[in-house]
């Protein structure tokens, strides 16, 4: 039997305060809670939560014999709170069952992260002056990171790669990921200025085998395409669609109002530079974290991505994940003109978003992409967003903005109004 419900979710009411004035997510919620006491359309907030998302909450039932039941401790009668969230007009779907944390198992290793280069006795990407090519504008290099040409290229007319210096996939500093993020605007930049008719960037970061690696050695890849790639097509016919829906209301403001209302959207940063996150109700794969911030290299925006990542390894001990960093503009770097940024959010706004997911444990041997995501379009949140939100708000601490309304809405229309620190 699924367990006795709290108290509805007050839903104009998105973070509390603590003592030390810091703010906090609701603590006394879940996505079950949600599911069972959806946000009201009397309120702004609520009624963009009901314009993009549909929640459902079933029991299903099943009959498990004596044997059945003993071996995996579950009731013969057995009753299962199954919730699905949907997406109107993506078409994202993901459903939640606390039931399948309790799902055996076959497929499992021991041995965990093995280094098949030797500590990097045999890594290229350690001797990359050596052993990485070179795109025709150079490279662009920091401290902590570095570009290079990718040899084996699946975009045009420019496909590189962006290395850590340090070896360890999963040891990578606040530094270093800043260090990565700035290069990998350079290179956008260098490209763009070789390229001026390739108007469609992108970065991602797949971390170890799992997430997508060929190599060890910690990595992304950015690219710079004359063709738009399907994710930023699909937010602007999203878009479109949803305004052509609903007249005068813009997608991704409501989005972030939808996140907001439920309780799970953080800020993070300063006055002058701040930054949104979110779990995502519907993730694409497990604990997907999205960030809102202003370029990749707002330093609130670095930092808040760090921090999610230190949050999947370290506290959820997801040892593989893939990034992805949508909405970055080309900048022309000789005289600062911008050129066709990818615009979601309406005239003259530009907003970078960053996609984190989770891809499983590296002691886990099965697939996370089964039947269910490759056909049918839908994924499986193995980790209830609340949980997610509270860790993030935790590790965030001191760097949480308290806000309001007025402040998201001044944010999210271009506009920075000044805030307190927490």
């Amino acid at each position: 039997m699924w367990a006795t419900l709290q108290p509805p979710i007050v839903c104009a009411t998105n973070t509390s305060s603590s003592r030390d004035g810091r703010t906090k997510v609701a603590r006394s919620t879940s996505i079950f809670e949600l599911a069972q006491n959806p946000p009201s359309s009397r309120t702004t907030d609520g009624a963009a939560f009901d314009r993009i998302f549909d929640i459902r909450a079933e029991v299903a039932t099943c009959s498990a014999g004596l044997a059945l039941s003993e071996k995996y401790g579950v009731a013969r009668d057995n009753e299962q709170l199954v919730v699905s969230v949907s997406n109107r007009f993506s078409l994202e779907q993901t459903w939640f069952n606390e039931e399948r944390t309790n799902k055996p198992q076959s497929f499992k290793r021991t041995d965990g992260l093995l280094d098949p280069t030797n500590g990097g006795l045999t890594c290229d990407f350690c001797n990359w002056k050596e052993f990485t090519a070179v795109d025709d504008f150079g490279r662009a290099e920091r401290p902590h990171a570095v570009t290079g040409s990718n040899l084996f290229k699946y975009c045009a007319p420019s496909h590189g790669i962006v290395l850590f210096k340090n070896h360890h996939p999963l040891n990578f500093t606040q530094a270093e990921v800043a260090d990565l993020l700035s290069v990998s605007q350079e290179w956008i930049s260098k490209a763009h200025g070789l390229h001026g008719n390739a108007h469609h960037p992108l970065f991602v970061w797949n971390c170890l085998a799992r997430a997508g690696a060929s190599q060890f050695h910690g990595h992304a890849q950015v690219m710079l395409s004359r063709v738009p790639f399907p994710a930023d097509e699909r937010m602007k016919q999203v878009t479109q669609l949803y305004e052509a829906a609903h007249p005068g209301q813009n997608y991704m403001i409501d989005l972030v109002r939808a996140h907001q209302c439920t309780g799970v959207l953080l800020c993070c940063g300063d006055a002058f530079d701040r930054c949104f996150s979110y779990p995502s109700l519907t993730p694409w794969k497990d604990m997907e974290v999205v960030i809102l911030g202003s370029s990749i290299e707002s330093p609130s925006f670095q930092k808040l991505l760090y921090t999610v990542l230190r949050m999947l390894v370290d506290d959820f001990g997801a040892a593989s994940f893939n990034v992805g960093i949508q909405g970055i503009q080309p900048q022309n770097a000789e005289n600062g003109d911008v050129s066709k940024p990818v615009n979601w959010w309406g005239e003259n706004i530009s907003r970078v978003l960053a996609r984190v997911v989770s891809r499983g444990k590296l002691t886990s041997m099965a697939s996370d992409f089964g039947g269910l995501e490759v056909l049918g379009g839908a994924s499986i949140g193995h980790t209830d967003i609340y949980r997610i939100a509270r860790v993030l708000s935790d590790r965030c601490g001191e760097d949480l903005i308290n806000f309001d309304d007025s402040d998201l809405a001044s944010w999210l229309s271009n506009k920075e109004p000044a805030s307190k620190k927490c």
